[in-house]
């Protein structure tokens, strides 16, 4: 990791400590953000660790303006991609892939982020957004992650997060991954 890369993620690091802090605090104000930026400086903090396990990101993101919380949405972002890298980290999958598709429809933003990791077991995928819910080792996970995710989505910033097993083709194979959707309102 370069000196510029580990600067980034010790910023990134100090302002999620202070975006935690304030998680809660219902005077935050919203501002408009561009989000193809706000993927680029997400990439930009994980993709070192994403490309040093082998991982893909295809991604088709398109230019869009949103009124929001810039620092919290990236939070949720990246908490999205860590479960998808730990969930292809647990398979023996030949080409790992995420992919992230971004766009408009009428007045709302779509984020849609699949991975090609088997999806989630049917049983533990209503329970995800549960706070401490966790498939993952004590040392791995506390079970808060999507659970914050969703606060910060549904009551900070009145969109929707949800979560879906989908099959698809890629490159004429197929596979079935987890396929997270956050839906927000553009104004």
């Amino acid at each position: 990791m370069c000196i510029r890369d580990r600067n980034n993620t010790v910023q990134y690091l100090s302002k999620t400590i202070d975006d935690f802090r304030n998680i809660f605090n219902p005077n935050k104000k919203k501002e408009f953000f561009n989000i193809k930026t706000l993927f680029a400086k997400t990439l930009s903090l994980i993709s070192t660790q994403f490309s040093n396990r082998n991982i893909n990101i295809i991604k088709e993101i398109k230019d869009v303006e949103i009124n929001g919380l810039e620092n919290e949405l990236l939070q949720v972002i990246i908490n999205v991609l860590n479960n998808s890298r730990d969930a292809l980290e647990l398979k023996n999958i030949k080409e790992k892939n995420i992919f992230i598709n971004v766009y408009s429809k009428e007045d709302k933003l779509i984020i849609n982020i699949k991975d090609n990791a088997g999806g989630i077991q049917e049983d533990v995928i209503e329970k995800v957004f549960d706070p401490y819910f966790t498939t993952k080792h004590q040392s791995q996970g506390t079970g808060i992650g999507l659970y914050m995710s969703e606060e910060i989505i549904e009551k900070h910033m009145n969109g929707q997060i949800k979560v879906e097993n989908e099959i698809f083709k890629y490159n004429d194979i197929e596979y079935t991954g987890a396929l997270f959707s956050i839906i927000l309102p553009l104004k």
